[in-house]
């Protein structure tokens, strides 16, 4: 397993988390396939649009969502798009428990480092891990655990990584806990690159064909006027 230690890699899972509209306006936009209008945001939701523009502002400037002017095939200002970030993805969709989950196996991570073959017990705590996972699909269980994956063709994305820091000091064995979560989702044919790109590490399917990762969120820009973050 590539475990390269790099500047590469996902960005660290973001704590906060709105309320209210705000939430509602972001679970809408991560997993929309493409940007939304408020236009789009009030059919979806219902209700006055005016009451989308506050929180919008504020998913903004949070950079849990980014805004963009869609090209205008008519006269007049074309209506502004709203899409969720990948920090913005994972918030929406991970499930509340993450934070607890994850602290738990960070810290029966940090006591597998000293053992005897620490990878492989770190693996073996993955698919233990992986196993208890509800059966929803690939794309919506690593959603839930704060990976904020994006699928293209053999490949999926995992662009924030909810233990990040643990995996850059130790990469080899929080990364094999990550492999064991993988194995146990597909039975083994699923390998991850670890801070395979600047944008996060990869999930390659290793037996091509079937490229049904479940829900599959569309490709969106993780870019926000704070820069991108660092897996």
């Amino acid at each position: 397993m590539n475990t390269a230690t790099s500047a590469d890699g996902p960005q660290p899972v973001r704590e906060d988390r709105p309320t209210g509209v705000a939430l509602e306006l972001l679970v809408v936009l991560a997993r929309a396939p493409e940007p939304l209008t408020i236009a789009d945001l009030q059919a979806e939701l219902g209700g006055h649009p005016n009451r989308f523009r506050a929180p919008l502002e504020q998913l903004v400037t949070l950079h849990l969502a980014s805004e963009t002017t869609p090209a205008s095939a008519g006269r007049g200002r074309p209506a502004r798009a709203y899409t969720a970030t990948p920090p913005g993805a994972q918030v929406a969709l991970e499930e509340p428990a993450r934070p607890v989950h994850v602290a738990l196996v960070e810290a029966v991570a940090a006591s597998l480092r000293n053992g005897d073959a620490p990878e492989a017990a770190a693996r073996a705590l993955g698919r233990a891990w992986g196993e208890r996972l509800p059966a929803t699909g690939l794309v919506p269980a690593l959603a839930a655990q704060g990976f904020s994956p994006l699928a293209a063709g053999d490949d999926v994305l995992l662009r924030t990584c909810p233990m990040l820091d643990a995996a850059r000091r130790d990469p080899a064995v929080v990364c094999s806990i990550h492999q064991g979560m993988l194995d146990a989702l597909e039975d083994g044919h699923l390998r991850l690159v670890p801070f395979a790109t600047a944008d996060g590490c990869i999930v390659h399917r290793e037996l091509p064909g079937s490229s049904d990762w479940g829900s599959r969120p569309r490709e969106i820009s993780h870019e926000s006027p704070s820069g991108p973050a660092g897996h």
